[in-house]
């Protein structure tokens, strides 16, 4: 072998090994990036708010180098129940119920956050976004994300002042009750709104925590404003009709109903979001004064079933002002944005028009901010008030008195069961 092929065959073997240091060393960085381990997240979102998250915890994983593990279920209530009882939680849940939030904190199976999230990150979402099992006790979930209720959903192309003549003839109203399992919570959130509205923070606060009877005349009033609003095709159409459906018919040329009282979530539902408006409710719903400045709210509030360093590290980022700016914009841009409860995050990263700037004030700046009441309450109180609310609007010609005192039994009998606990409060 001549010298020339002799060195061309040593430099290539050189080159050779080389490359094969360089796939180990690479291999083994690559190892390095994921030896940091995984955490198991469980939520309610799937379709586009399922891939907005998954493009929010893809970012994570990427600054981190630690794997999320997303499940995304309509069942969140059922599959969470199945893997608590089986000894196999995920490591975070977001749940969009207080009332659930309460009962799992109860049993010992949540994480304190006290001492995983830092207070100044707290106090940018306030109490009513922290809730606690008794006041000054420790934060079990911080909202994540946030919805306003207390709303009233048009076509952008009717003019306010014609709306108060609208909501006062029943036909007028797109109302859908449908939601599988979950079917009558579109009825509870009219009757919380009209009580909040028609009665102030303070009975709707005694009522949603257990205090205030269901008995109550003011609470019966409440269910009476309801019924009486809707003759009996408007309510036998809603029984039959899906709450994602309802709203759709308020476009076109001739729509057949021309108002929805519906969160600020819906919008993301509707044929051109883009076309959609909305007045707050009192002044609207029956014998509510346009004066009032309570709101009602949602939100889903992550929470920590296995405390890890891992679920730690993500517990911290999904709270944080600069992860929901990165979710707001990886949200497609035919979806609505998500709107936030953490005061540092800023209007512009919650929305890109007057609506959804005005949705995201409204939760950030307002004073009189209430959670929605039926997330609030026990489990098995809140299944019993959206079964009644079906049931009354099926023959509203029918007192709801029998069906009152049919839940009141059921609140006087959670009073003393300890693992459903009501919150001690509901209002900010």
């Amino acid at each position: 072998m001549s010298a020339a092929k002799r060195s061309g065959h040593a430099t290539a073997t050189v080159l050779g090994l080389w490359m094969v240091l360089l796939c180990v060393v690479g291999a083994g960085d690559t190892s390095g990036w994921q030896s940091r381990g995984s955490v198991s997240v469980l939520a309610s979102w799937t379709r586009d708010e399922g891939e907005a998250f998954r493009a929010l915890l893809d970012t994570f994983t990427r600054r981190t180098g630690i794997h999320v593990d997303y499940q995304g279920t309509t069942a969140l209530r059922e599959v969470l129940s199945s893997e608590v009882a089986s000894g196999t939680p995920p490591d975070i849940a977001v749940l969009p119920s207080t009332g659930e939030l309460a009962a799992y904190a109860r049993q010992r199976q949540l994480t304190p956050l006290d001492g995983v999230i830092p207070s100044r990150e707290r106090t940018a979402y306030g109490k009513l976004w922290t809730p606690r099992l008794s006041a000054g006790g420790p934060v079990y979930g911080i909202a994540v994300k946030a919805d306003l209720k207390s709303i009233v959903w048009y076509d952008r192309d009717r003019r306010p002042e014609a709306l108060p003549a609208l909501a006062a003839d029943g036909r007028q109203w797109c109302v859908g009750m449908g939601d599988d399992a979950a079917s009558g919570w579109p009825g509870t959130d009219w009757i919380e709104d009209l009580l909040l509205q028609q009665q102030g923070r303070s009975v709707y606060q005694d009522w949603a925590t257990g205090g205030l009877p269901w008995t109550d005349p003011r609470v019966e009033r409440a269910w009476q404003g309801w019924g009486s609003l809707f003759g009996k095709d408007t309510a036998r159409t809603a029984l039959i009709t899906d709450f994602r459906e309802a709203g759709a018919k308020l476009f076109g040329t001739k729509p057949p109903c021309a108002l929805e009282h519906q969160g600020s979530f819906i919008r993301g539902g509707y044929p051109d979001p883009a076309k959609a408006a909305f007045a707050f409710s009192p002044g609207l719903l029956p014998d509510t004064d346009q004066r009032s400045t309570a709101r009602e709210v949602s939100g889903d509030f992550a929470a920590m079933f296995r405390d890890t360093p891992q679920a730690q590290e993500l517990m911290r980022y999904l709270i944080s002002a600069d992860a929901q700016r990165v979710w707001g914009e990886k949200t497609a841009d035919s979806s609505t944005h998500p709107f936030f409860a953490n005061r540092d995050v800023q209007l512009d990263a919650q929305g890109d028009d007057a609506v959804g700037r005005s949705i995201a004030k409204t939760l950030r700046d307002s004073a009189s901010l209430c959670l929605d009441a039926s997330d609030a309450m026990p489990t098995r109180m809140r299944v019993a008030f959206q079964r009644a609310a079906l049931a009354y609007l099926s023959d509203t010609s029918k007192p709801p008195d029998g069906l009152l005192r049919s839940l009141e039994r059921i609140r006087q009998s959670l009073r003393d069961t300890p693992d459903q606990p009501w919150l001690s409060t509901v209002c900010g």
